[in-house]
C-alpha cells in the first residue's frame, strides 16, 4: 500500500510514523525541513504551491492507492478535484465532499449552520467585506474579528467597542478578506481539541479529545502542552454537531469554555487532521490508518482510548516559558520533561532528524508573518 500526502508540518511527521509502523509507504509533497530529513517518508516531492500540473505528473508516474491533504488549503484543493483525480487515476481522495467542505471552510457559514441546529457556540455576527452602516444591537464588547478565512490565530484583532472595531476593522479585511465579529470568551487559561471520525453509516469509528494547557503565544496560540482527557459532555456536542451536518470523514474541532458558567462553545471545525494528531496516536487511536483503511473500504481494527497523556510541543513550549508569567505554576510541571506517559510533537526517539530540526521549523514559525493574537 502506497499513500500520499499532500503537505507535511507536524501533522503530517506522525502521519507518516503512524502509517509506517504499520507496513504502509508513505511519500510527501512539501518543502518543509523536518519532514525532508524524516526516515517516516519514501519519496519527498517539492511542490510549493501545490498544482494540479504537478500532482498529476507525480500521480502519472506512481500508483497510489490513497491521498490525504495535511492542510486547510490542501483539503479545499484536494476536495474540488476529487471526482476526476479518483477517475483518472484510480487513487482514492480523503478529504470531504464540496459540499461539506463549503459549510465548515467559512467560519461565518459555519457558526450561522451552529445558531441554526442549537451547536452551542460564541455570538457571531458576520460583518463581511466591512462595510459599517447601521451595527446590530446584539453586538457584544469586548469581541473578536475574526477572519471568515484564516489559519491559526492569523488576522484575529481584540476590540473592546463600536468605535475600536471601525478603526481596526477595514486594515483586517484588506489584508485578510471578509470578517465576522464574535463574542469574546475570557478564558486563557485552557481550550480544547475534540478528534472524531464518522464514516458513511454515520458510525463514529474513534474519537481523541485534549486539553490545551499551554499555548503560544502565550493568550491565544497553538498548543505548546496538552493532555489527552474523557469528557462525554464535550464529546456529545461534537458527535451531535457531525450527525446534523452529516459529516463523512475526520474532523477536528476547536472548542473553548467560559470560567464562569463551564459551558462549551464550538468556535470552528478543522476537515482534516490536525497538527496535534500525535496526541491521539499516544493514547492508542491511528487515525491515520482509520482514514486509509476507510477509504479504501477496508476493515477497520478497534481502538482502546487511553486517556491521561502529555504531548508537549518543545519548540514553542520554550517561548511559552519565557514569556509566561505561570511557568511555575502550571500543571503538567514544565520541567517534567520525562515518564511513560509525557510525548513530544517535534522530537521522536525512532527518528534522530527531528531531534534538531524542530528547533529550526520553531524559529521559523515565531517570524510567520500577519499574525494578530486575540
Amino acid at each position: 500500500m502506497r499513500v500520499l500526502l499532500l503537505g507535511g508540518g507536524l501533522q503530517g511527521l506522525s502521519f507518516g510514523e503512524s502509517l509506517k509502523a504499520k507496513g504502509v509507504v508513505v511519500d510527501v509533497i512539501s518543502d518543509e525541513l523536518q519532514i525532508r530529513k524524516s526516515r517516516f517518508f519514501g519519496e519527498v516531492y517539492i511542490d510549493d504551491p501545490l498544482s494540479l500540473e504537478s500532482l498529476f505528473k507525480i500521480l502519472e508516474g506512481k500508483r497510489y492507492d490513497v491521498v490525504v491533504p495535511m492542510s486547510d488549503m490542501a483539503t479545499s484543493f484536494l476536495s474540488k478535484s476529487k471526482e476526476s483525480l479518483e477517475e483518472r487515476f484510480g487513487v482514492k481522495c480523503a478529504c470531504p465532499s464540496k459540499e461539506l467542505l463549503f459549510m465548515v471552510e467559512d467560519k461565518s457559514r459555519f457558526m450561522e449552520f451552529c445558531d441554526t441546529c442549537g451547536v452551542p457556540h460564541p455570538i457571531t455576527l458576520n460583518l463581511g467585506d466591512g462595510t459599517i452602516e447601521e451595527f446590530p444591537k446584539s453586538a457584544v464588547f469586548p469581541a473578536l474579528i475574526k477572519p471568515n478565512f484564516s489559519v491559526g490565530a492569523r488576522g484575529i484583532t481584540r476590540v473592546n467597542s463600536l468605535q475600536e472595531l471601525q478603526e481596526k476593522l477595514p486594515e483586517v479585511v484588506e489584508k485578510f478578506g471578509p470578517c465576522t465579529l464574535q463574542e469574546f470568551i475570557d478564558n486563557q487559561e485552557y481550550y480544547y481539541n475534540v478528534m472524531l471520525y464518522r464514516d458513511k453509516q454515520g458510525k463514529f469509528l474513534s474519537y481523541t479529545i485534549i486539553k490545551i494547557v499551554r499555548m503560544y503565544p502565550i493568550t491565544a496560540g497553538s498548543s505548546s502542552c496538552c493532555v489527552t482527557i474523557e469528557d462525554d459532555n464535550l464529546l456529545q456536542i461534537c458527535r451531535d454537531c457531525l450527525d446534523k451536518l452529516n459529516w463523512v470523514g475526520m474532523a477536528d474541532f476547536d472548542v473553548l469554555q467560559r470560567l464562569d458558567t463551564k459551558e462549551y462553545k464550538v468556535i470552528e471545525i478543522n476537515p482534516r487532521v490536525p497538527a496535534s494528531l500525535r496526541a491521539a496516536s499516544i493514547s492508542g487511536v491511528n487515525f491515520p490508518e482509520i482514514i486509509v483503511r476507510e477509504a479504501l473500504q477496508l476493515d477497520i481494527p478497534n481502538y482502546e482510548y487511553l486517556s491521561g497523556k502529555t504531548l508537549r510541543y518543545m519548540g514553542i513550549d520554550i517561548m511559552w516559558f519565557l514569556k509566561s508569567i505561570n511557568r511555575l505554576k502550571n500543571d503538567p510541571c514544565w520541567f517534567h520533561f520525562l515518564g511513560k506517559d509525557v510525548y513530544y510533537q517535534d522530537i521522536y526517539l525512532e527518528d534522530p532528524s527531528t531531534w534538531w530540526t524542530w528547533l529550526i521549523e520553531g524559529i521559523t514559525k515565531l517570524k510567520t508573518k500577519n499574525k494578530r493574537i486575540r
